[in-house]
């Protein structure tokens, strides 16, 4: 059954592409989503397989010339809203080709996209497959009734999935939930075009001097050329295959800071799939409202952070830290580093989550919280215009080091096969 959807929703992607009588050559391929989720996850079910197979013959076909084009397609199950499962669908489509994009060299112009919204060919072909008493009442609704139902003023009264839902109490319907629907809800198909071989030069004229004896047959000797030419470009194409993965630097800011009117700035770099290194920096000279009231501070906290997971969302960090800072709370007595130029040093740990935002996958959101103990020698003053110096204190400070929302924008740093 599984086989036979996809064939329906790749063979679907063939027919809506206008170019595909061109190509006499295609690779296609298959993904899974969460239920739900639009965003690309290599770790789910057999994604990594797929888009590692998938990406590696886009190289090839890059490298040798052969690439014509891709095209991209998704569908969704009936069930819950169409426009919002059709809207899904869009966005899943999206993340696909962000995904091909980041990783291979094809320009997104080359990439075709089709939403093919609710996949009812899909379900109609799964359904007459099944061995049940309710087949053919099911067929009879999905071949007959409207995909959705209007009153008289415009507004939609039900339809296809309403009837199916009632359809012997709903026991078909629920079958379909459990059995058929993961399958059209869960999945994106891509297939990769590829131009057909050029004809060898010396065909022509052997054709035409075909005429006394079948020597001219001796045409094939021209083809093992090509194959020498073609073989370095695979070699050159395989060390790029590697697992998918791209480096990527971000530019940052975090929300909490200038929510504190703190300005700050940050920029990570990954060293590798599993490392990676953050360096914020905070600076705030201002009051809030109030000369008796006011966090200033110019402090920086590198970190090196671990990636566990292969999706790259959670994350835990080590850091170090160094701060100048001038504070007071509104009430008697305010505090500042030892003679303007002793700050505080540290360090501690970190944990987080990031999450990707928007279609192309560019922006994600950030959220992480630190602890970390710091040594601190300052003077404290009587919070006042020109408070008198009181006392030295030298303290220990052990507590929460870092609290942030942050966006960011990141670039690949992946250099692009030629």
């Amino acid at each position: 059954m599984k086989k036979a959807l996809l064939l329906i929703l790749l063979g679907t992607t063939c027919l809506l592409s206008a170019r595909a009588a061109e190509t006499v050559d295609s690779v296609r391929m298959r993904i899974y989503y969460r239920t739900g989720y639009r965003f690309v996850e290599p770790g789910f079910r057999n994604n990594r397989e797929a888009l590692d197979r998938f990406t590696e013959s886009i190289r090839r076909s890059l490298d040798d010339g052969s690439f014509e084009h891709i095209v991209v397609a998704a569908s969704s199950s009936p069930d819950g809203n169409e426009q919002a499962n059709e809207r899904l669908a869009a966005l899943r489509v999206d993340s696909l080709v962000a995904y091909i994009v980041r990783h291979t060299a094809v320009p997104e112009e080359r990439i075709e996209r089709h939403v093919i919204g609710v996949a009812w060919e899909a379900l109609r072909g799964m359904v007459a497959g099944l061995d049940t008493e309710w087949r053919d009442e099911a067929l009879e609704i999905i071949d007959h009734t409207p995909a959705i139902r209007y009153d008289a003023q415009g507004r939609p009264t039900g339809g296809r999935n309403a009837e199916l839902m009632r359809l012997r109490g709903g026991a078909p319907y629920r079958y379909m939930q459990e059995h058929l629907f993961p399958e059209l809800r869960s999945s994106v198909g891509a297939t990769l075009y590829t131009l057909p071989e050029p004809p060898s030069v010396d065909e022509g004229p052997a054709q035409t001097v075909a005429e006394p004896e079948p020597e001219p047959v001796s045409a094939p000797e021209p083809k093992p050329a090509p194959e020498p030419e073609r073989a370095p470009a695979a070699t050159v194409a395989e060390p790029a295959a590697g697992d998918g993965w791209t480096p990527r630097i971000r530019v940052k800011t975090n929300a909490v800071g200038w929510a504190m009117m703190i300005v700050n700035a940050a920029v990570e770099i990954d060293l590798s799939r599993r490392f990676s290194v953050n360096l914020p920096i905070y600076y705030s000279g201002c009051d809030y409202f109030s000369a008796r009231a006011k966090f200033r501070i110019l402090a920086t906290q590198p970190e090196l952070r671990v990636w566990p997971l292969r999706s790259r969302r959670l994350f835990a960090g080590v850091h170090f830290g160094v701060a100048s800072y001038n504070f007071a709370a509104g009430g008697d007595w305010r505090i500042q580093d030892h003679a303007g130029h002793t700050p505080a040093l540290g360090g501690g740990l970190n944990v987080g989550y990031r999450l990707p935002l928007g279609r192309t996958e560019r922006w994600d959101v950030e959220f992480s919280l630190g602890a970390g103990a710091y040594r601190a020698h300052y003077d404290k003053f009587r919070n006042e215009h020109d408070g008198a110096r009181a006392t030295e204190v030298r303290k220990t400070f052990v507590g929460l080091d870092n609290a942030a929302v942050s966006f960011s924008y990141n670039f690949g740093l992946k250099k692009k096969q030629k």
